[in-house]
């Protein structure tokens, strides 16, 4: 067993990366204890979450199965994990109820999104990815972040964001949905197990800004504890 996923690693190194690196800021999670921050404690479940989903889906990859259910699967719950870290340091009450509800919201369109998708869902060999939700969590988790900036700017609570160990989490995740916006979609259509088609190095894009997107969680867990800076 050990061979194929070793012949699946050599053959996909820069997914298989994209997998193992969510380590480095998972361990650093606990060994800076980062999640004594709600926010950050949100943010290990969901490394963690993500790791063994990754984990799972390698697995099922190198035995040449299906496994886009459980990439359909994990899109809301992964936004709710990390539309709920900013739930924790966006101050207004409006904004907070807001969260809420597109998290609620969000569960029930990726719903809809999965059987729009795949019209025989008791089919698992050709289940394909979903055609709007990823797009839509991208455009949502932006929206997010750049609300949360602008009440972090409006502030002027942080004297230097460079430190300020959230602001490099918001970085690493508006540089990974950013590359999802357009990209999502077309996976639907290219992303099937049977007739794929390749895109070369647009289809590993997504993988090279997650494996950013660590680096950065990295850093900013490498800043924790907040010391004097506002604790929101």
């Amino acid at each position: 067993m050990s061979e194929i996923y070793i012949a699946f690693i050599v053959r996909k190194p820069i997914p298989s990366i994209a997998v193992f690196i969510t380590l480095l800021p998972l361990i650093l999670l606990v060994v800076r204890k980062a999640y004594l921050d709600p926010s950050f404690k949100l943010l290990l479940f969901y490394l963690f979450a993500k790791l063994v989903i990754d984990l799972i889906m390698l697995h099922s990859a190198s035995l040449h199965r299906n496994n886009l259910i459980f990439y359909n699967l994990s899109i809301p719950l992964f936004y709710a994990l990390l539309s709920g870290m900013f739930y924790y340091k966006i101050n207004s009450q409006s904004y907070k109820r807001l969260l809420t509800f597109t998290m609620v919201g969000f569960a029930a369109f990726t719903i809809w999104d999965i059987f729009h998708s795949n019209s025989e869902l008791n089919d698992m060999h050709n289940h394909r990815a979903v055609l709007y939700s990823m797009t839509v969590q991208g455009v949502l988790i932006i929206a997010i972040i750049l609300l949360y900036f602008y009440e972090i700017i409006k502030s002027l609570q942080i004297p230097n964001l460079l430190t300020f160990p959230f602001f490099w989490v918001c970085s690493g995740l508006l540089l990974y949905f950013s590359s999802l916006i357009f990209i999502a979609p077309v996976l639907h259509y290219t992303a099937t197990w049977n007739n794929s088609i390749d895109l070369g190095i647009i289809r590993t894009i997504p993988f090279i800004f997650e494996i950013l997107c660590a680096v950065l969680f990295s850093v900013g867990i490498y800043y924790f504890p907040l010391k004097d800076y506002a604790k929101q």
